[in-house]
């Protein structure tokens, strides 16, 4: 089935935020004093939502964390972003030489997302073309974002592709149908995590944003 659509998650795949939101998290949850290290909040909540986090840290200290957490997240990273975000290398040079429609899939929220879109200069290659976690029942990795940005987008997952960089976006959008590009340029480790990705069914992973181009006109 030839690609007619292209999804992109937001975080690690467009913009270079994931050490940000990473750092910020661990901040926010020492305050509370829970104390996560940097390997350990990479393995098990890189692409998960802001919710599902505080969801499993608050069933394993036994404690409810401040309900106005996530509203402080946002207030810090939108600061954050605008003093240091930057695009992912290469995607503001890519972006134009994609013909197909685009459109964003993120765990993150809508509002966050598209400033900081804004903030790197990229939001025109997408309008307001989003699906996010509060658009649906279930965040990913359920396979609801995508198969929403799909029927959105007026087609079938099987004719969308992903770009995807954690475990949590490529379980999403396999388990949608959809054609799955791993991105790895975001990763410390790409070998180990490109192995994972394989594993879990994408289609196929690169390294560097310039493949991305023909690796959509491999299916198109």
């Amino acid at each position: 089935m030839s690609i007619h659509h292209v999804i992109f998650d937001c975080d690690g795949v467009l913009i270079d935020s994931e050490e940000i939101s990473m750092e910020v998290d661990r901040m926010l949850l020492a305050e509370n004093g829970v104390h996560i290290s940097e390997g350990e909040m990479h393995r098990r909540f890189v692409g998960k939502t802001f919710a599902a986090m505080v969801s499993e840290v608050e069933a394993q200290c036994g404690h409810a964390l401040p309900a106005d957490l996530e509203a402080r997240k946002d207030v810090l990273m939108l600061d954050i972003y605008r003093k240091q975000l930057k695009p992912i290398a290469g995607v503001r040079e890519v972006l134009p030489l994609i013909g197909l429609p685009k459109s964003i899939g993120t765990n993150g929220p809508r509002a966050r997302a598209l400033q900081a879109l804004e903030i790197v200069g990229i939001r025109q290659h997408f309008g307001d073309r989003m699906t996010t976690f509060e658009d649906v029942t279930n965040g990913k990795p359920a396979p609801d974002i995508y198969l929403l940005a799909a029927r959105r987008a007026g087609f079938a997952p099987g004719e969308c592709a992903v770009v995807e960089d954690s475990v949590t976006g490529v379980v999403a959008a396999v388990a949608a149908g959809c054609i799955t590009f791993g991105f790895t340029g975001s990763q410390v480790h790409r070998s180990e995590h490109a192995l994972k990705l394989v594993e879990l069914g994408a289609t196929a992973v690169f390294d560097d944003m310039a493949r991305l181009p023909e690796l959509i006109a491999a299916f198109s």
